[in-house]
């Protein structure tokens, strides 16, 4: 984002340091992709590649395609929208690299698939692979494969020396059907090299379950991308910008966390030993009584004429018949009448063959066979014996997504690295408003009664004697989210009686997320406290000192705060509340409606307690920006509260209106919610098609609106009590005593 103070760049950036753990050294890696072959989704991850390469000693771009017409052009060609974006990309991050310098270690790889042996002779890109190992470094060469492994079987080959040097991870799945001759080779004669082999894990990565509709891969790009940038706009001619990425968690491996240890949790997957890769030699026709392990290489031995052409030289051909439709494999002559076919299936599935030749005398082949999920299986005797360093997919059952072997092990953290990804592209979007500094304090009790009152002449204020027996500590510091800057909170509450835990409520005050006070809460705070509940009134940054999701942030370090001292003031840890009135609604039902989602807490300290709340009380807040019934940014007489705290108007950032909006985050795990509602009904917009989706859950909720009352109702009788009456009995219900 553009000309954003350096307030809000901290307000955002912990988007980041939350969902990730911070990497060791800047790594040193080398690409090998197929982009520009039969399937786009490199080009997608050469874009987000490019939109993180500070974070990288980017030491080689190799084009290596193994299927296709890829060429190192058109990695080229990506580093030209780089070339236009960087500028806006290093007004928010230092080190980016000029393009020149990623231009330069773009290399020429094979292309097309190795023969039977694996390898063949040098290529541009092999060679700079073997000159990058050996560059004097404390640190290994991490060599990303997205597509085949011809490149590097060849470096492999030619310098076995780099095998030391190196580590791999690579990206197999259906790439090891392209590759199966260089992978036989590197697991033959190099078992001892580190190699991360994913083959089911990465599929997590363009996997949606469980994931909201804003993630989803068909909404991304209109809800986060939407064109911004040279980047932006390219990124639509592939797949039409639906998110695939398939290559991406090899590069989100080394973005987060120690790479050395690939058994840890990270967002590029975790992974597991194995002391073996399946290898089944045939020498014969299969039938539907022949078995075979998912991604477990199949040779095909076959005698036919002999014939005088070179050893090696691909003479027949394999057609499969596969639910992904018809696919044709060379198959090769190994000298005196032998001949042999590597196959790699990919999924689960039955499949039928047949194997020819032009050659007078081959006998035609034909036959079935039938493939399992399972990876690796059981020790067999033809199989690659690997070394104490080769990992692969996690055969844990739970951590299977759908068929895809360790796939949520990625999956789990898709939401946070889009999350992520997405602050990378708003810095690719038009300026942004600025947090105009100071303190708003238009909003107050007191001046929302003066006016009311001319309305309604028959109102007063709640008394705001505190009740007796009721203890306040005050200004407690819960955050300090900036040097300089301390977030205050008070905690209502009767004495702590041994054994007698109490639900605790984080109150949230209002003024349109840019003027208001933890104060105007007291009044409730109190009353609350006198009914057995612990009342904490939170003051959070306002859109005059930090843009959204700042408050989000703050509010949730806060609910963080009172779960470490939930033993000194006797709350029940289990038994957590977030209310808020008008803007504190809207964020009481966001952090509520966000429970679990990492890429919301912040880093507000406590980070090892929850921010998870068991009830939402929202007060007249407003439950989806975007929406028919919302009032909020209506920009045509002057900016509105909401575009002053997303920084955005709704037509310019509608993904931000639209993530800030809790009508969008519901899911089986939403806590019960309170919605108490004036007679404005724009102030509570998005509330029934919320209500709905809660319904669909099973999850219980409660509506009690006002009638002929004004927006800020609840500070004055005669609707007080009963707003303080229908809080205490729905909490009472949805959070009993134990």
């Amino acid at each position: 984002m553009k000309n954003v103070l350096l307030g809000f760049l901290l307000a955002l950036f912990p988007f980041t340091l939350i969902a990730q753990k911070p990497v060791p050294v800047k790594p040193r890696i080398l690409i090998s992709t197929d982009i520009g072959g039969t399937d786009p989704d490199d080009n997608q991850s050469m874009t987000h590649f490019l939109m993180y390469c500070n974070r990288f000693e980017t030491e080689g771009l190799v084009s290596s395609p193994s299927y296709g017409y890829g060429t190192k052009q058109h990695i080229l060609n990506m580093i030209d929208l780089y070339k236009s974006d960087l500028p806006k990309l290093s007004q928010h991050q230092n080190n980016y690299p000029k393009p020149d310098a990623l231009r330069a270690v773009c290399k020429q790889g094979r292309q097309g698939a190795a023969p039977f042996k694996g390898y063949t002779t040098a290529t541009e890109g092999s060679d700079w692979i073997i000159h990058c190992a050996h560059k004097k470094s404390e640190q290994p060469l991490w060599v990303l494969v997205w597509g085949g492994l011809e490149d590097l079987a060849q470096a492999l080959h030619d310098d076995s020396s780099i095998q030391t040097k190196i580590k791999v991870y690579w990206i197999g799945g259906p790439n090891k059907k392209w590759s199966a001759n260089a992978y036989a080779y590197i697991a033959q004669n190099f078992p001892n090299l580190w190699f991360i082999e994913a083959n089911g894990s990465y599929n997590g990565f363009f996997s949606t379950n469980g994931l909201p509709d804003s993630l989803s891969n068909s909404n991304y790009y209109d809800r986060y991308i939407r064109a911004a940038g040279q980047l932006g706009k390219d990124f639509k001619n592939y797949y039409k910008g639906n998110i695939k990425m398939g290559d991406t968690p090899s590069l989100l491996y080394m973005m987060d966390g120690n790479p050395n240890d690939p058994l840890k949790e990270s967002w590029g997957g975790s992974f597991e030993k194995i002391n073996h890769s399946p290898r089944t030699r045939f020498t014969r026709n299969t039938t539907l009584a022949d078995t075979v392990g998912v991604y477990s290489v199949m040779e095909f031995h076959l005698k036919g004429p002999k014939i005088n052409i070179r050893a090696d030289s691909a003479c027949i051909t394999m057609t499969v018949q596969a639910q992904i439709g018809e696919q044709k494999w060379p198959g090769y002559y190994l000298g005196n009448g032998n001949y042999a076919i590597k196959y790699v299936p990919k999924q689960t599935e039955t499949l039928t063959y047949t194997i020819s030749s032009p050659i007078p005398g081959f006998p035609p082949q034909s036959g079935k066979f039938v493939v399992n999920n399972t990876w690796p299986g059981k020790r067999s005797t033809n199989d690659f014996v690997l070394g104490t360093h080769w990992y692969s997919d996690r055969k844990d059952l739970s951590l299977f997504d759908d068929r895809q072997q360790g796939g949520k092990t990625v999956l789990k953290w898709r939401s946070a690295v889009l999350l992520d990804w997405a602050r990378r592209w708003a810095w690719l979007y038009d300026a942004q408003l600025k947090p105009t500094g100071g303190r708003d304090t238009s909003f107050t009790v007191k001046g929302s009664y003066l006016r009311e009152k001319k309305n309604y002449p028959d109102i007063s204020l709640a008394d705001s004697t505190l009740p007796a027996g009721i203890r306040v500590d005050k200004a407690i510091t819960y955050s300090k989210p900036i040097a300089g800057r301390e977030l205050k909170l008070d905690v209502f509450a009767q004495p702590v009686v041994s054994g007698k835990a109490r639900p605790a409520i984080v109150m949230i005050h209002g003024g349109g997320w840019r003027s208001g006070d933890r104060s105007h809460n007291n009044t409730l705070a109190g009353q609350l406290a006198a009914k057995g509940f612990v009342a904490v009134p939170v003051e959070y940054r306002l859109s005059t000192e930090a843009l959204y999701p700042a408050a989000v942030h703050d509010i949730k370090a806060a609910i963080r705060w009172v779960q470490a001292n939930a033993k000194k003031y006797g709350v029940d840890p289990n038994r957590m509340v977030v209310l808020g009135f008008s803007a504190g609604g809207q964020l009481a039902a966001l952090v509520g409606t966000t429970n679990g989602q990492a890429t919301f807490d912040g880093t507000g300290g406590n980070a090892r307690y929850s921010s998870a709340v068991q009830a939402i009380v929202d007060i007249d807040g407003v439950l989806a920006f975007i929406h028919p019934e919302s009032g909020e940014g209506d920009d045509s007489k002057s900016i509105s509260a909401a575009t002053y705290w997303f920084g955005y108007s709704k037509t310019k950032r509608p993904d931000l209106w639209q993530e800030a909006s809790a009508l969008n985050h519901i899911d089986k795990h939403t806590p019960p919610i309170l919605f108490l509602n004036s007679s404005v009904e724009r102030m509570h917009g998005g509330r029934d098609d919320l209500i709905k989706k809660l319904n669909n859950f099973g999850i219980y909720s409660e509506v009690h609106t006002f009638p002929d009352a004004p927006h800020t109702f609840m500070f004055f009788n005669p609707w007080f009590t009963p707003t303080l009456t229908y809080i205490t009995n729905f909490l009472n219900k949805v959070l009993p005593a134990k």
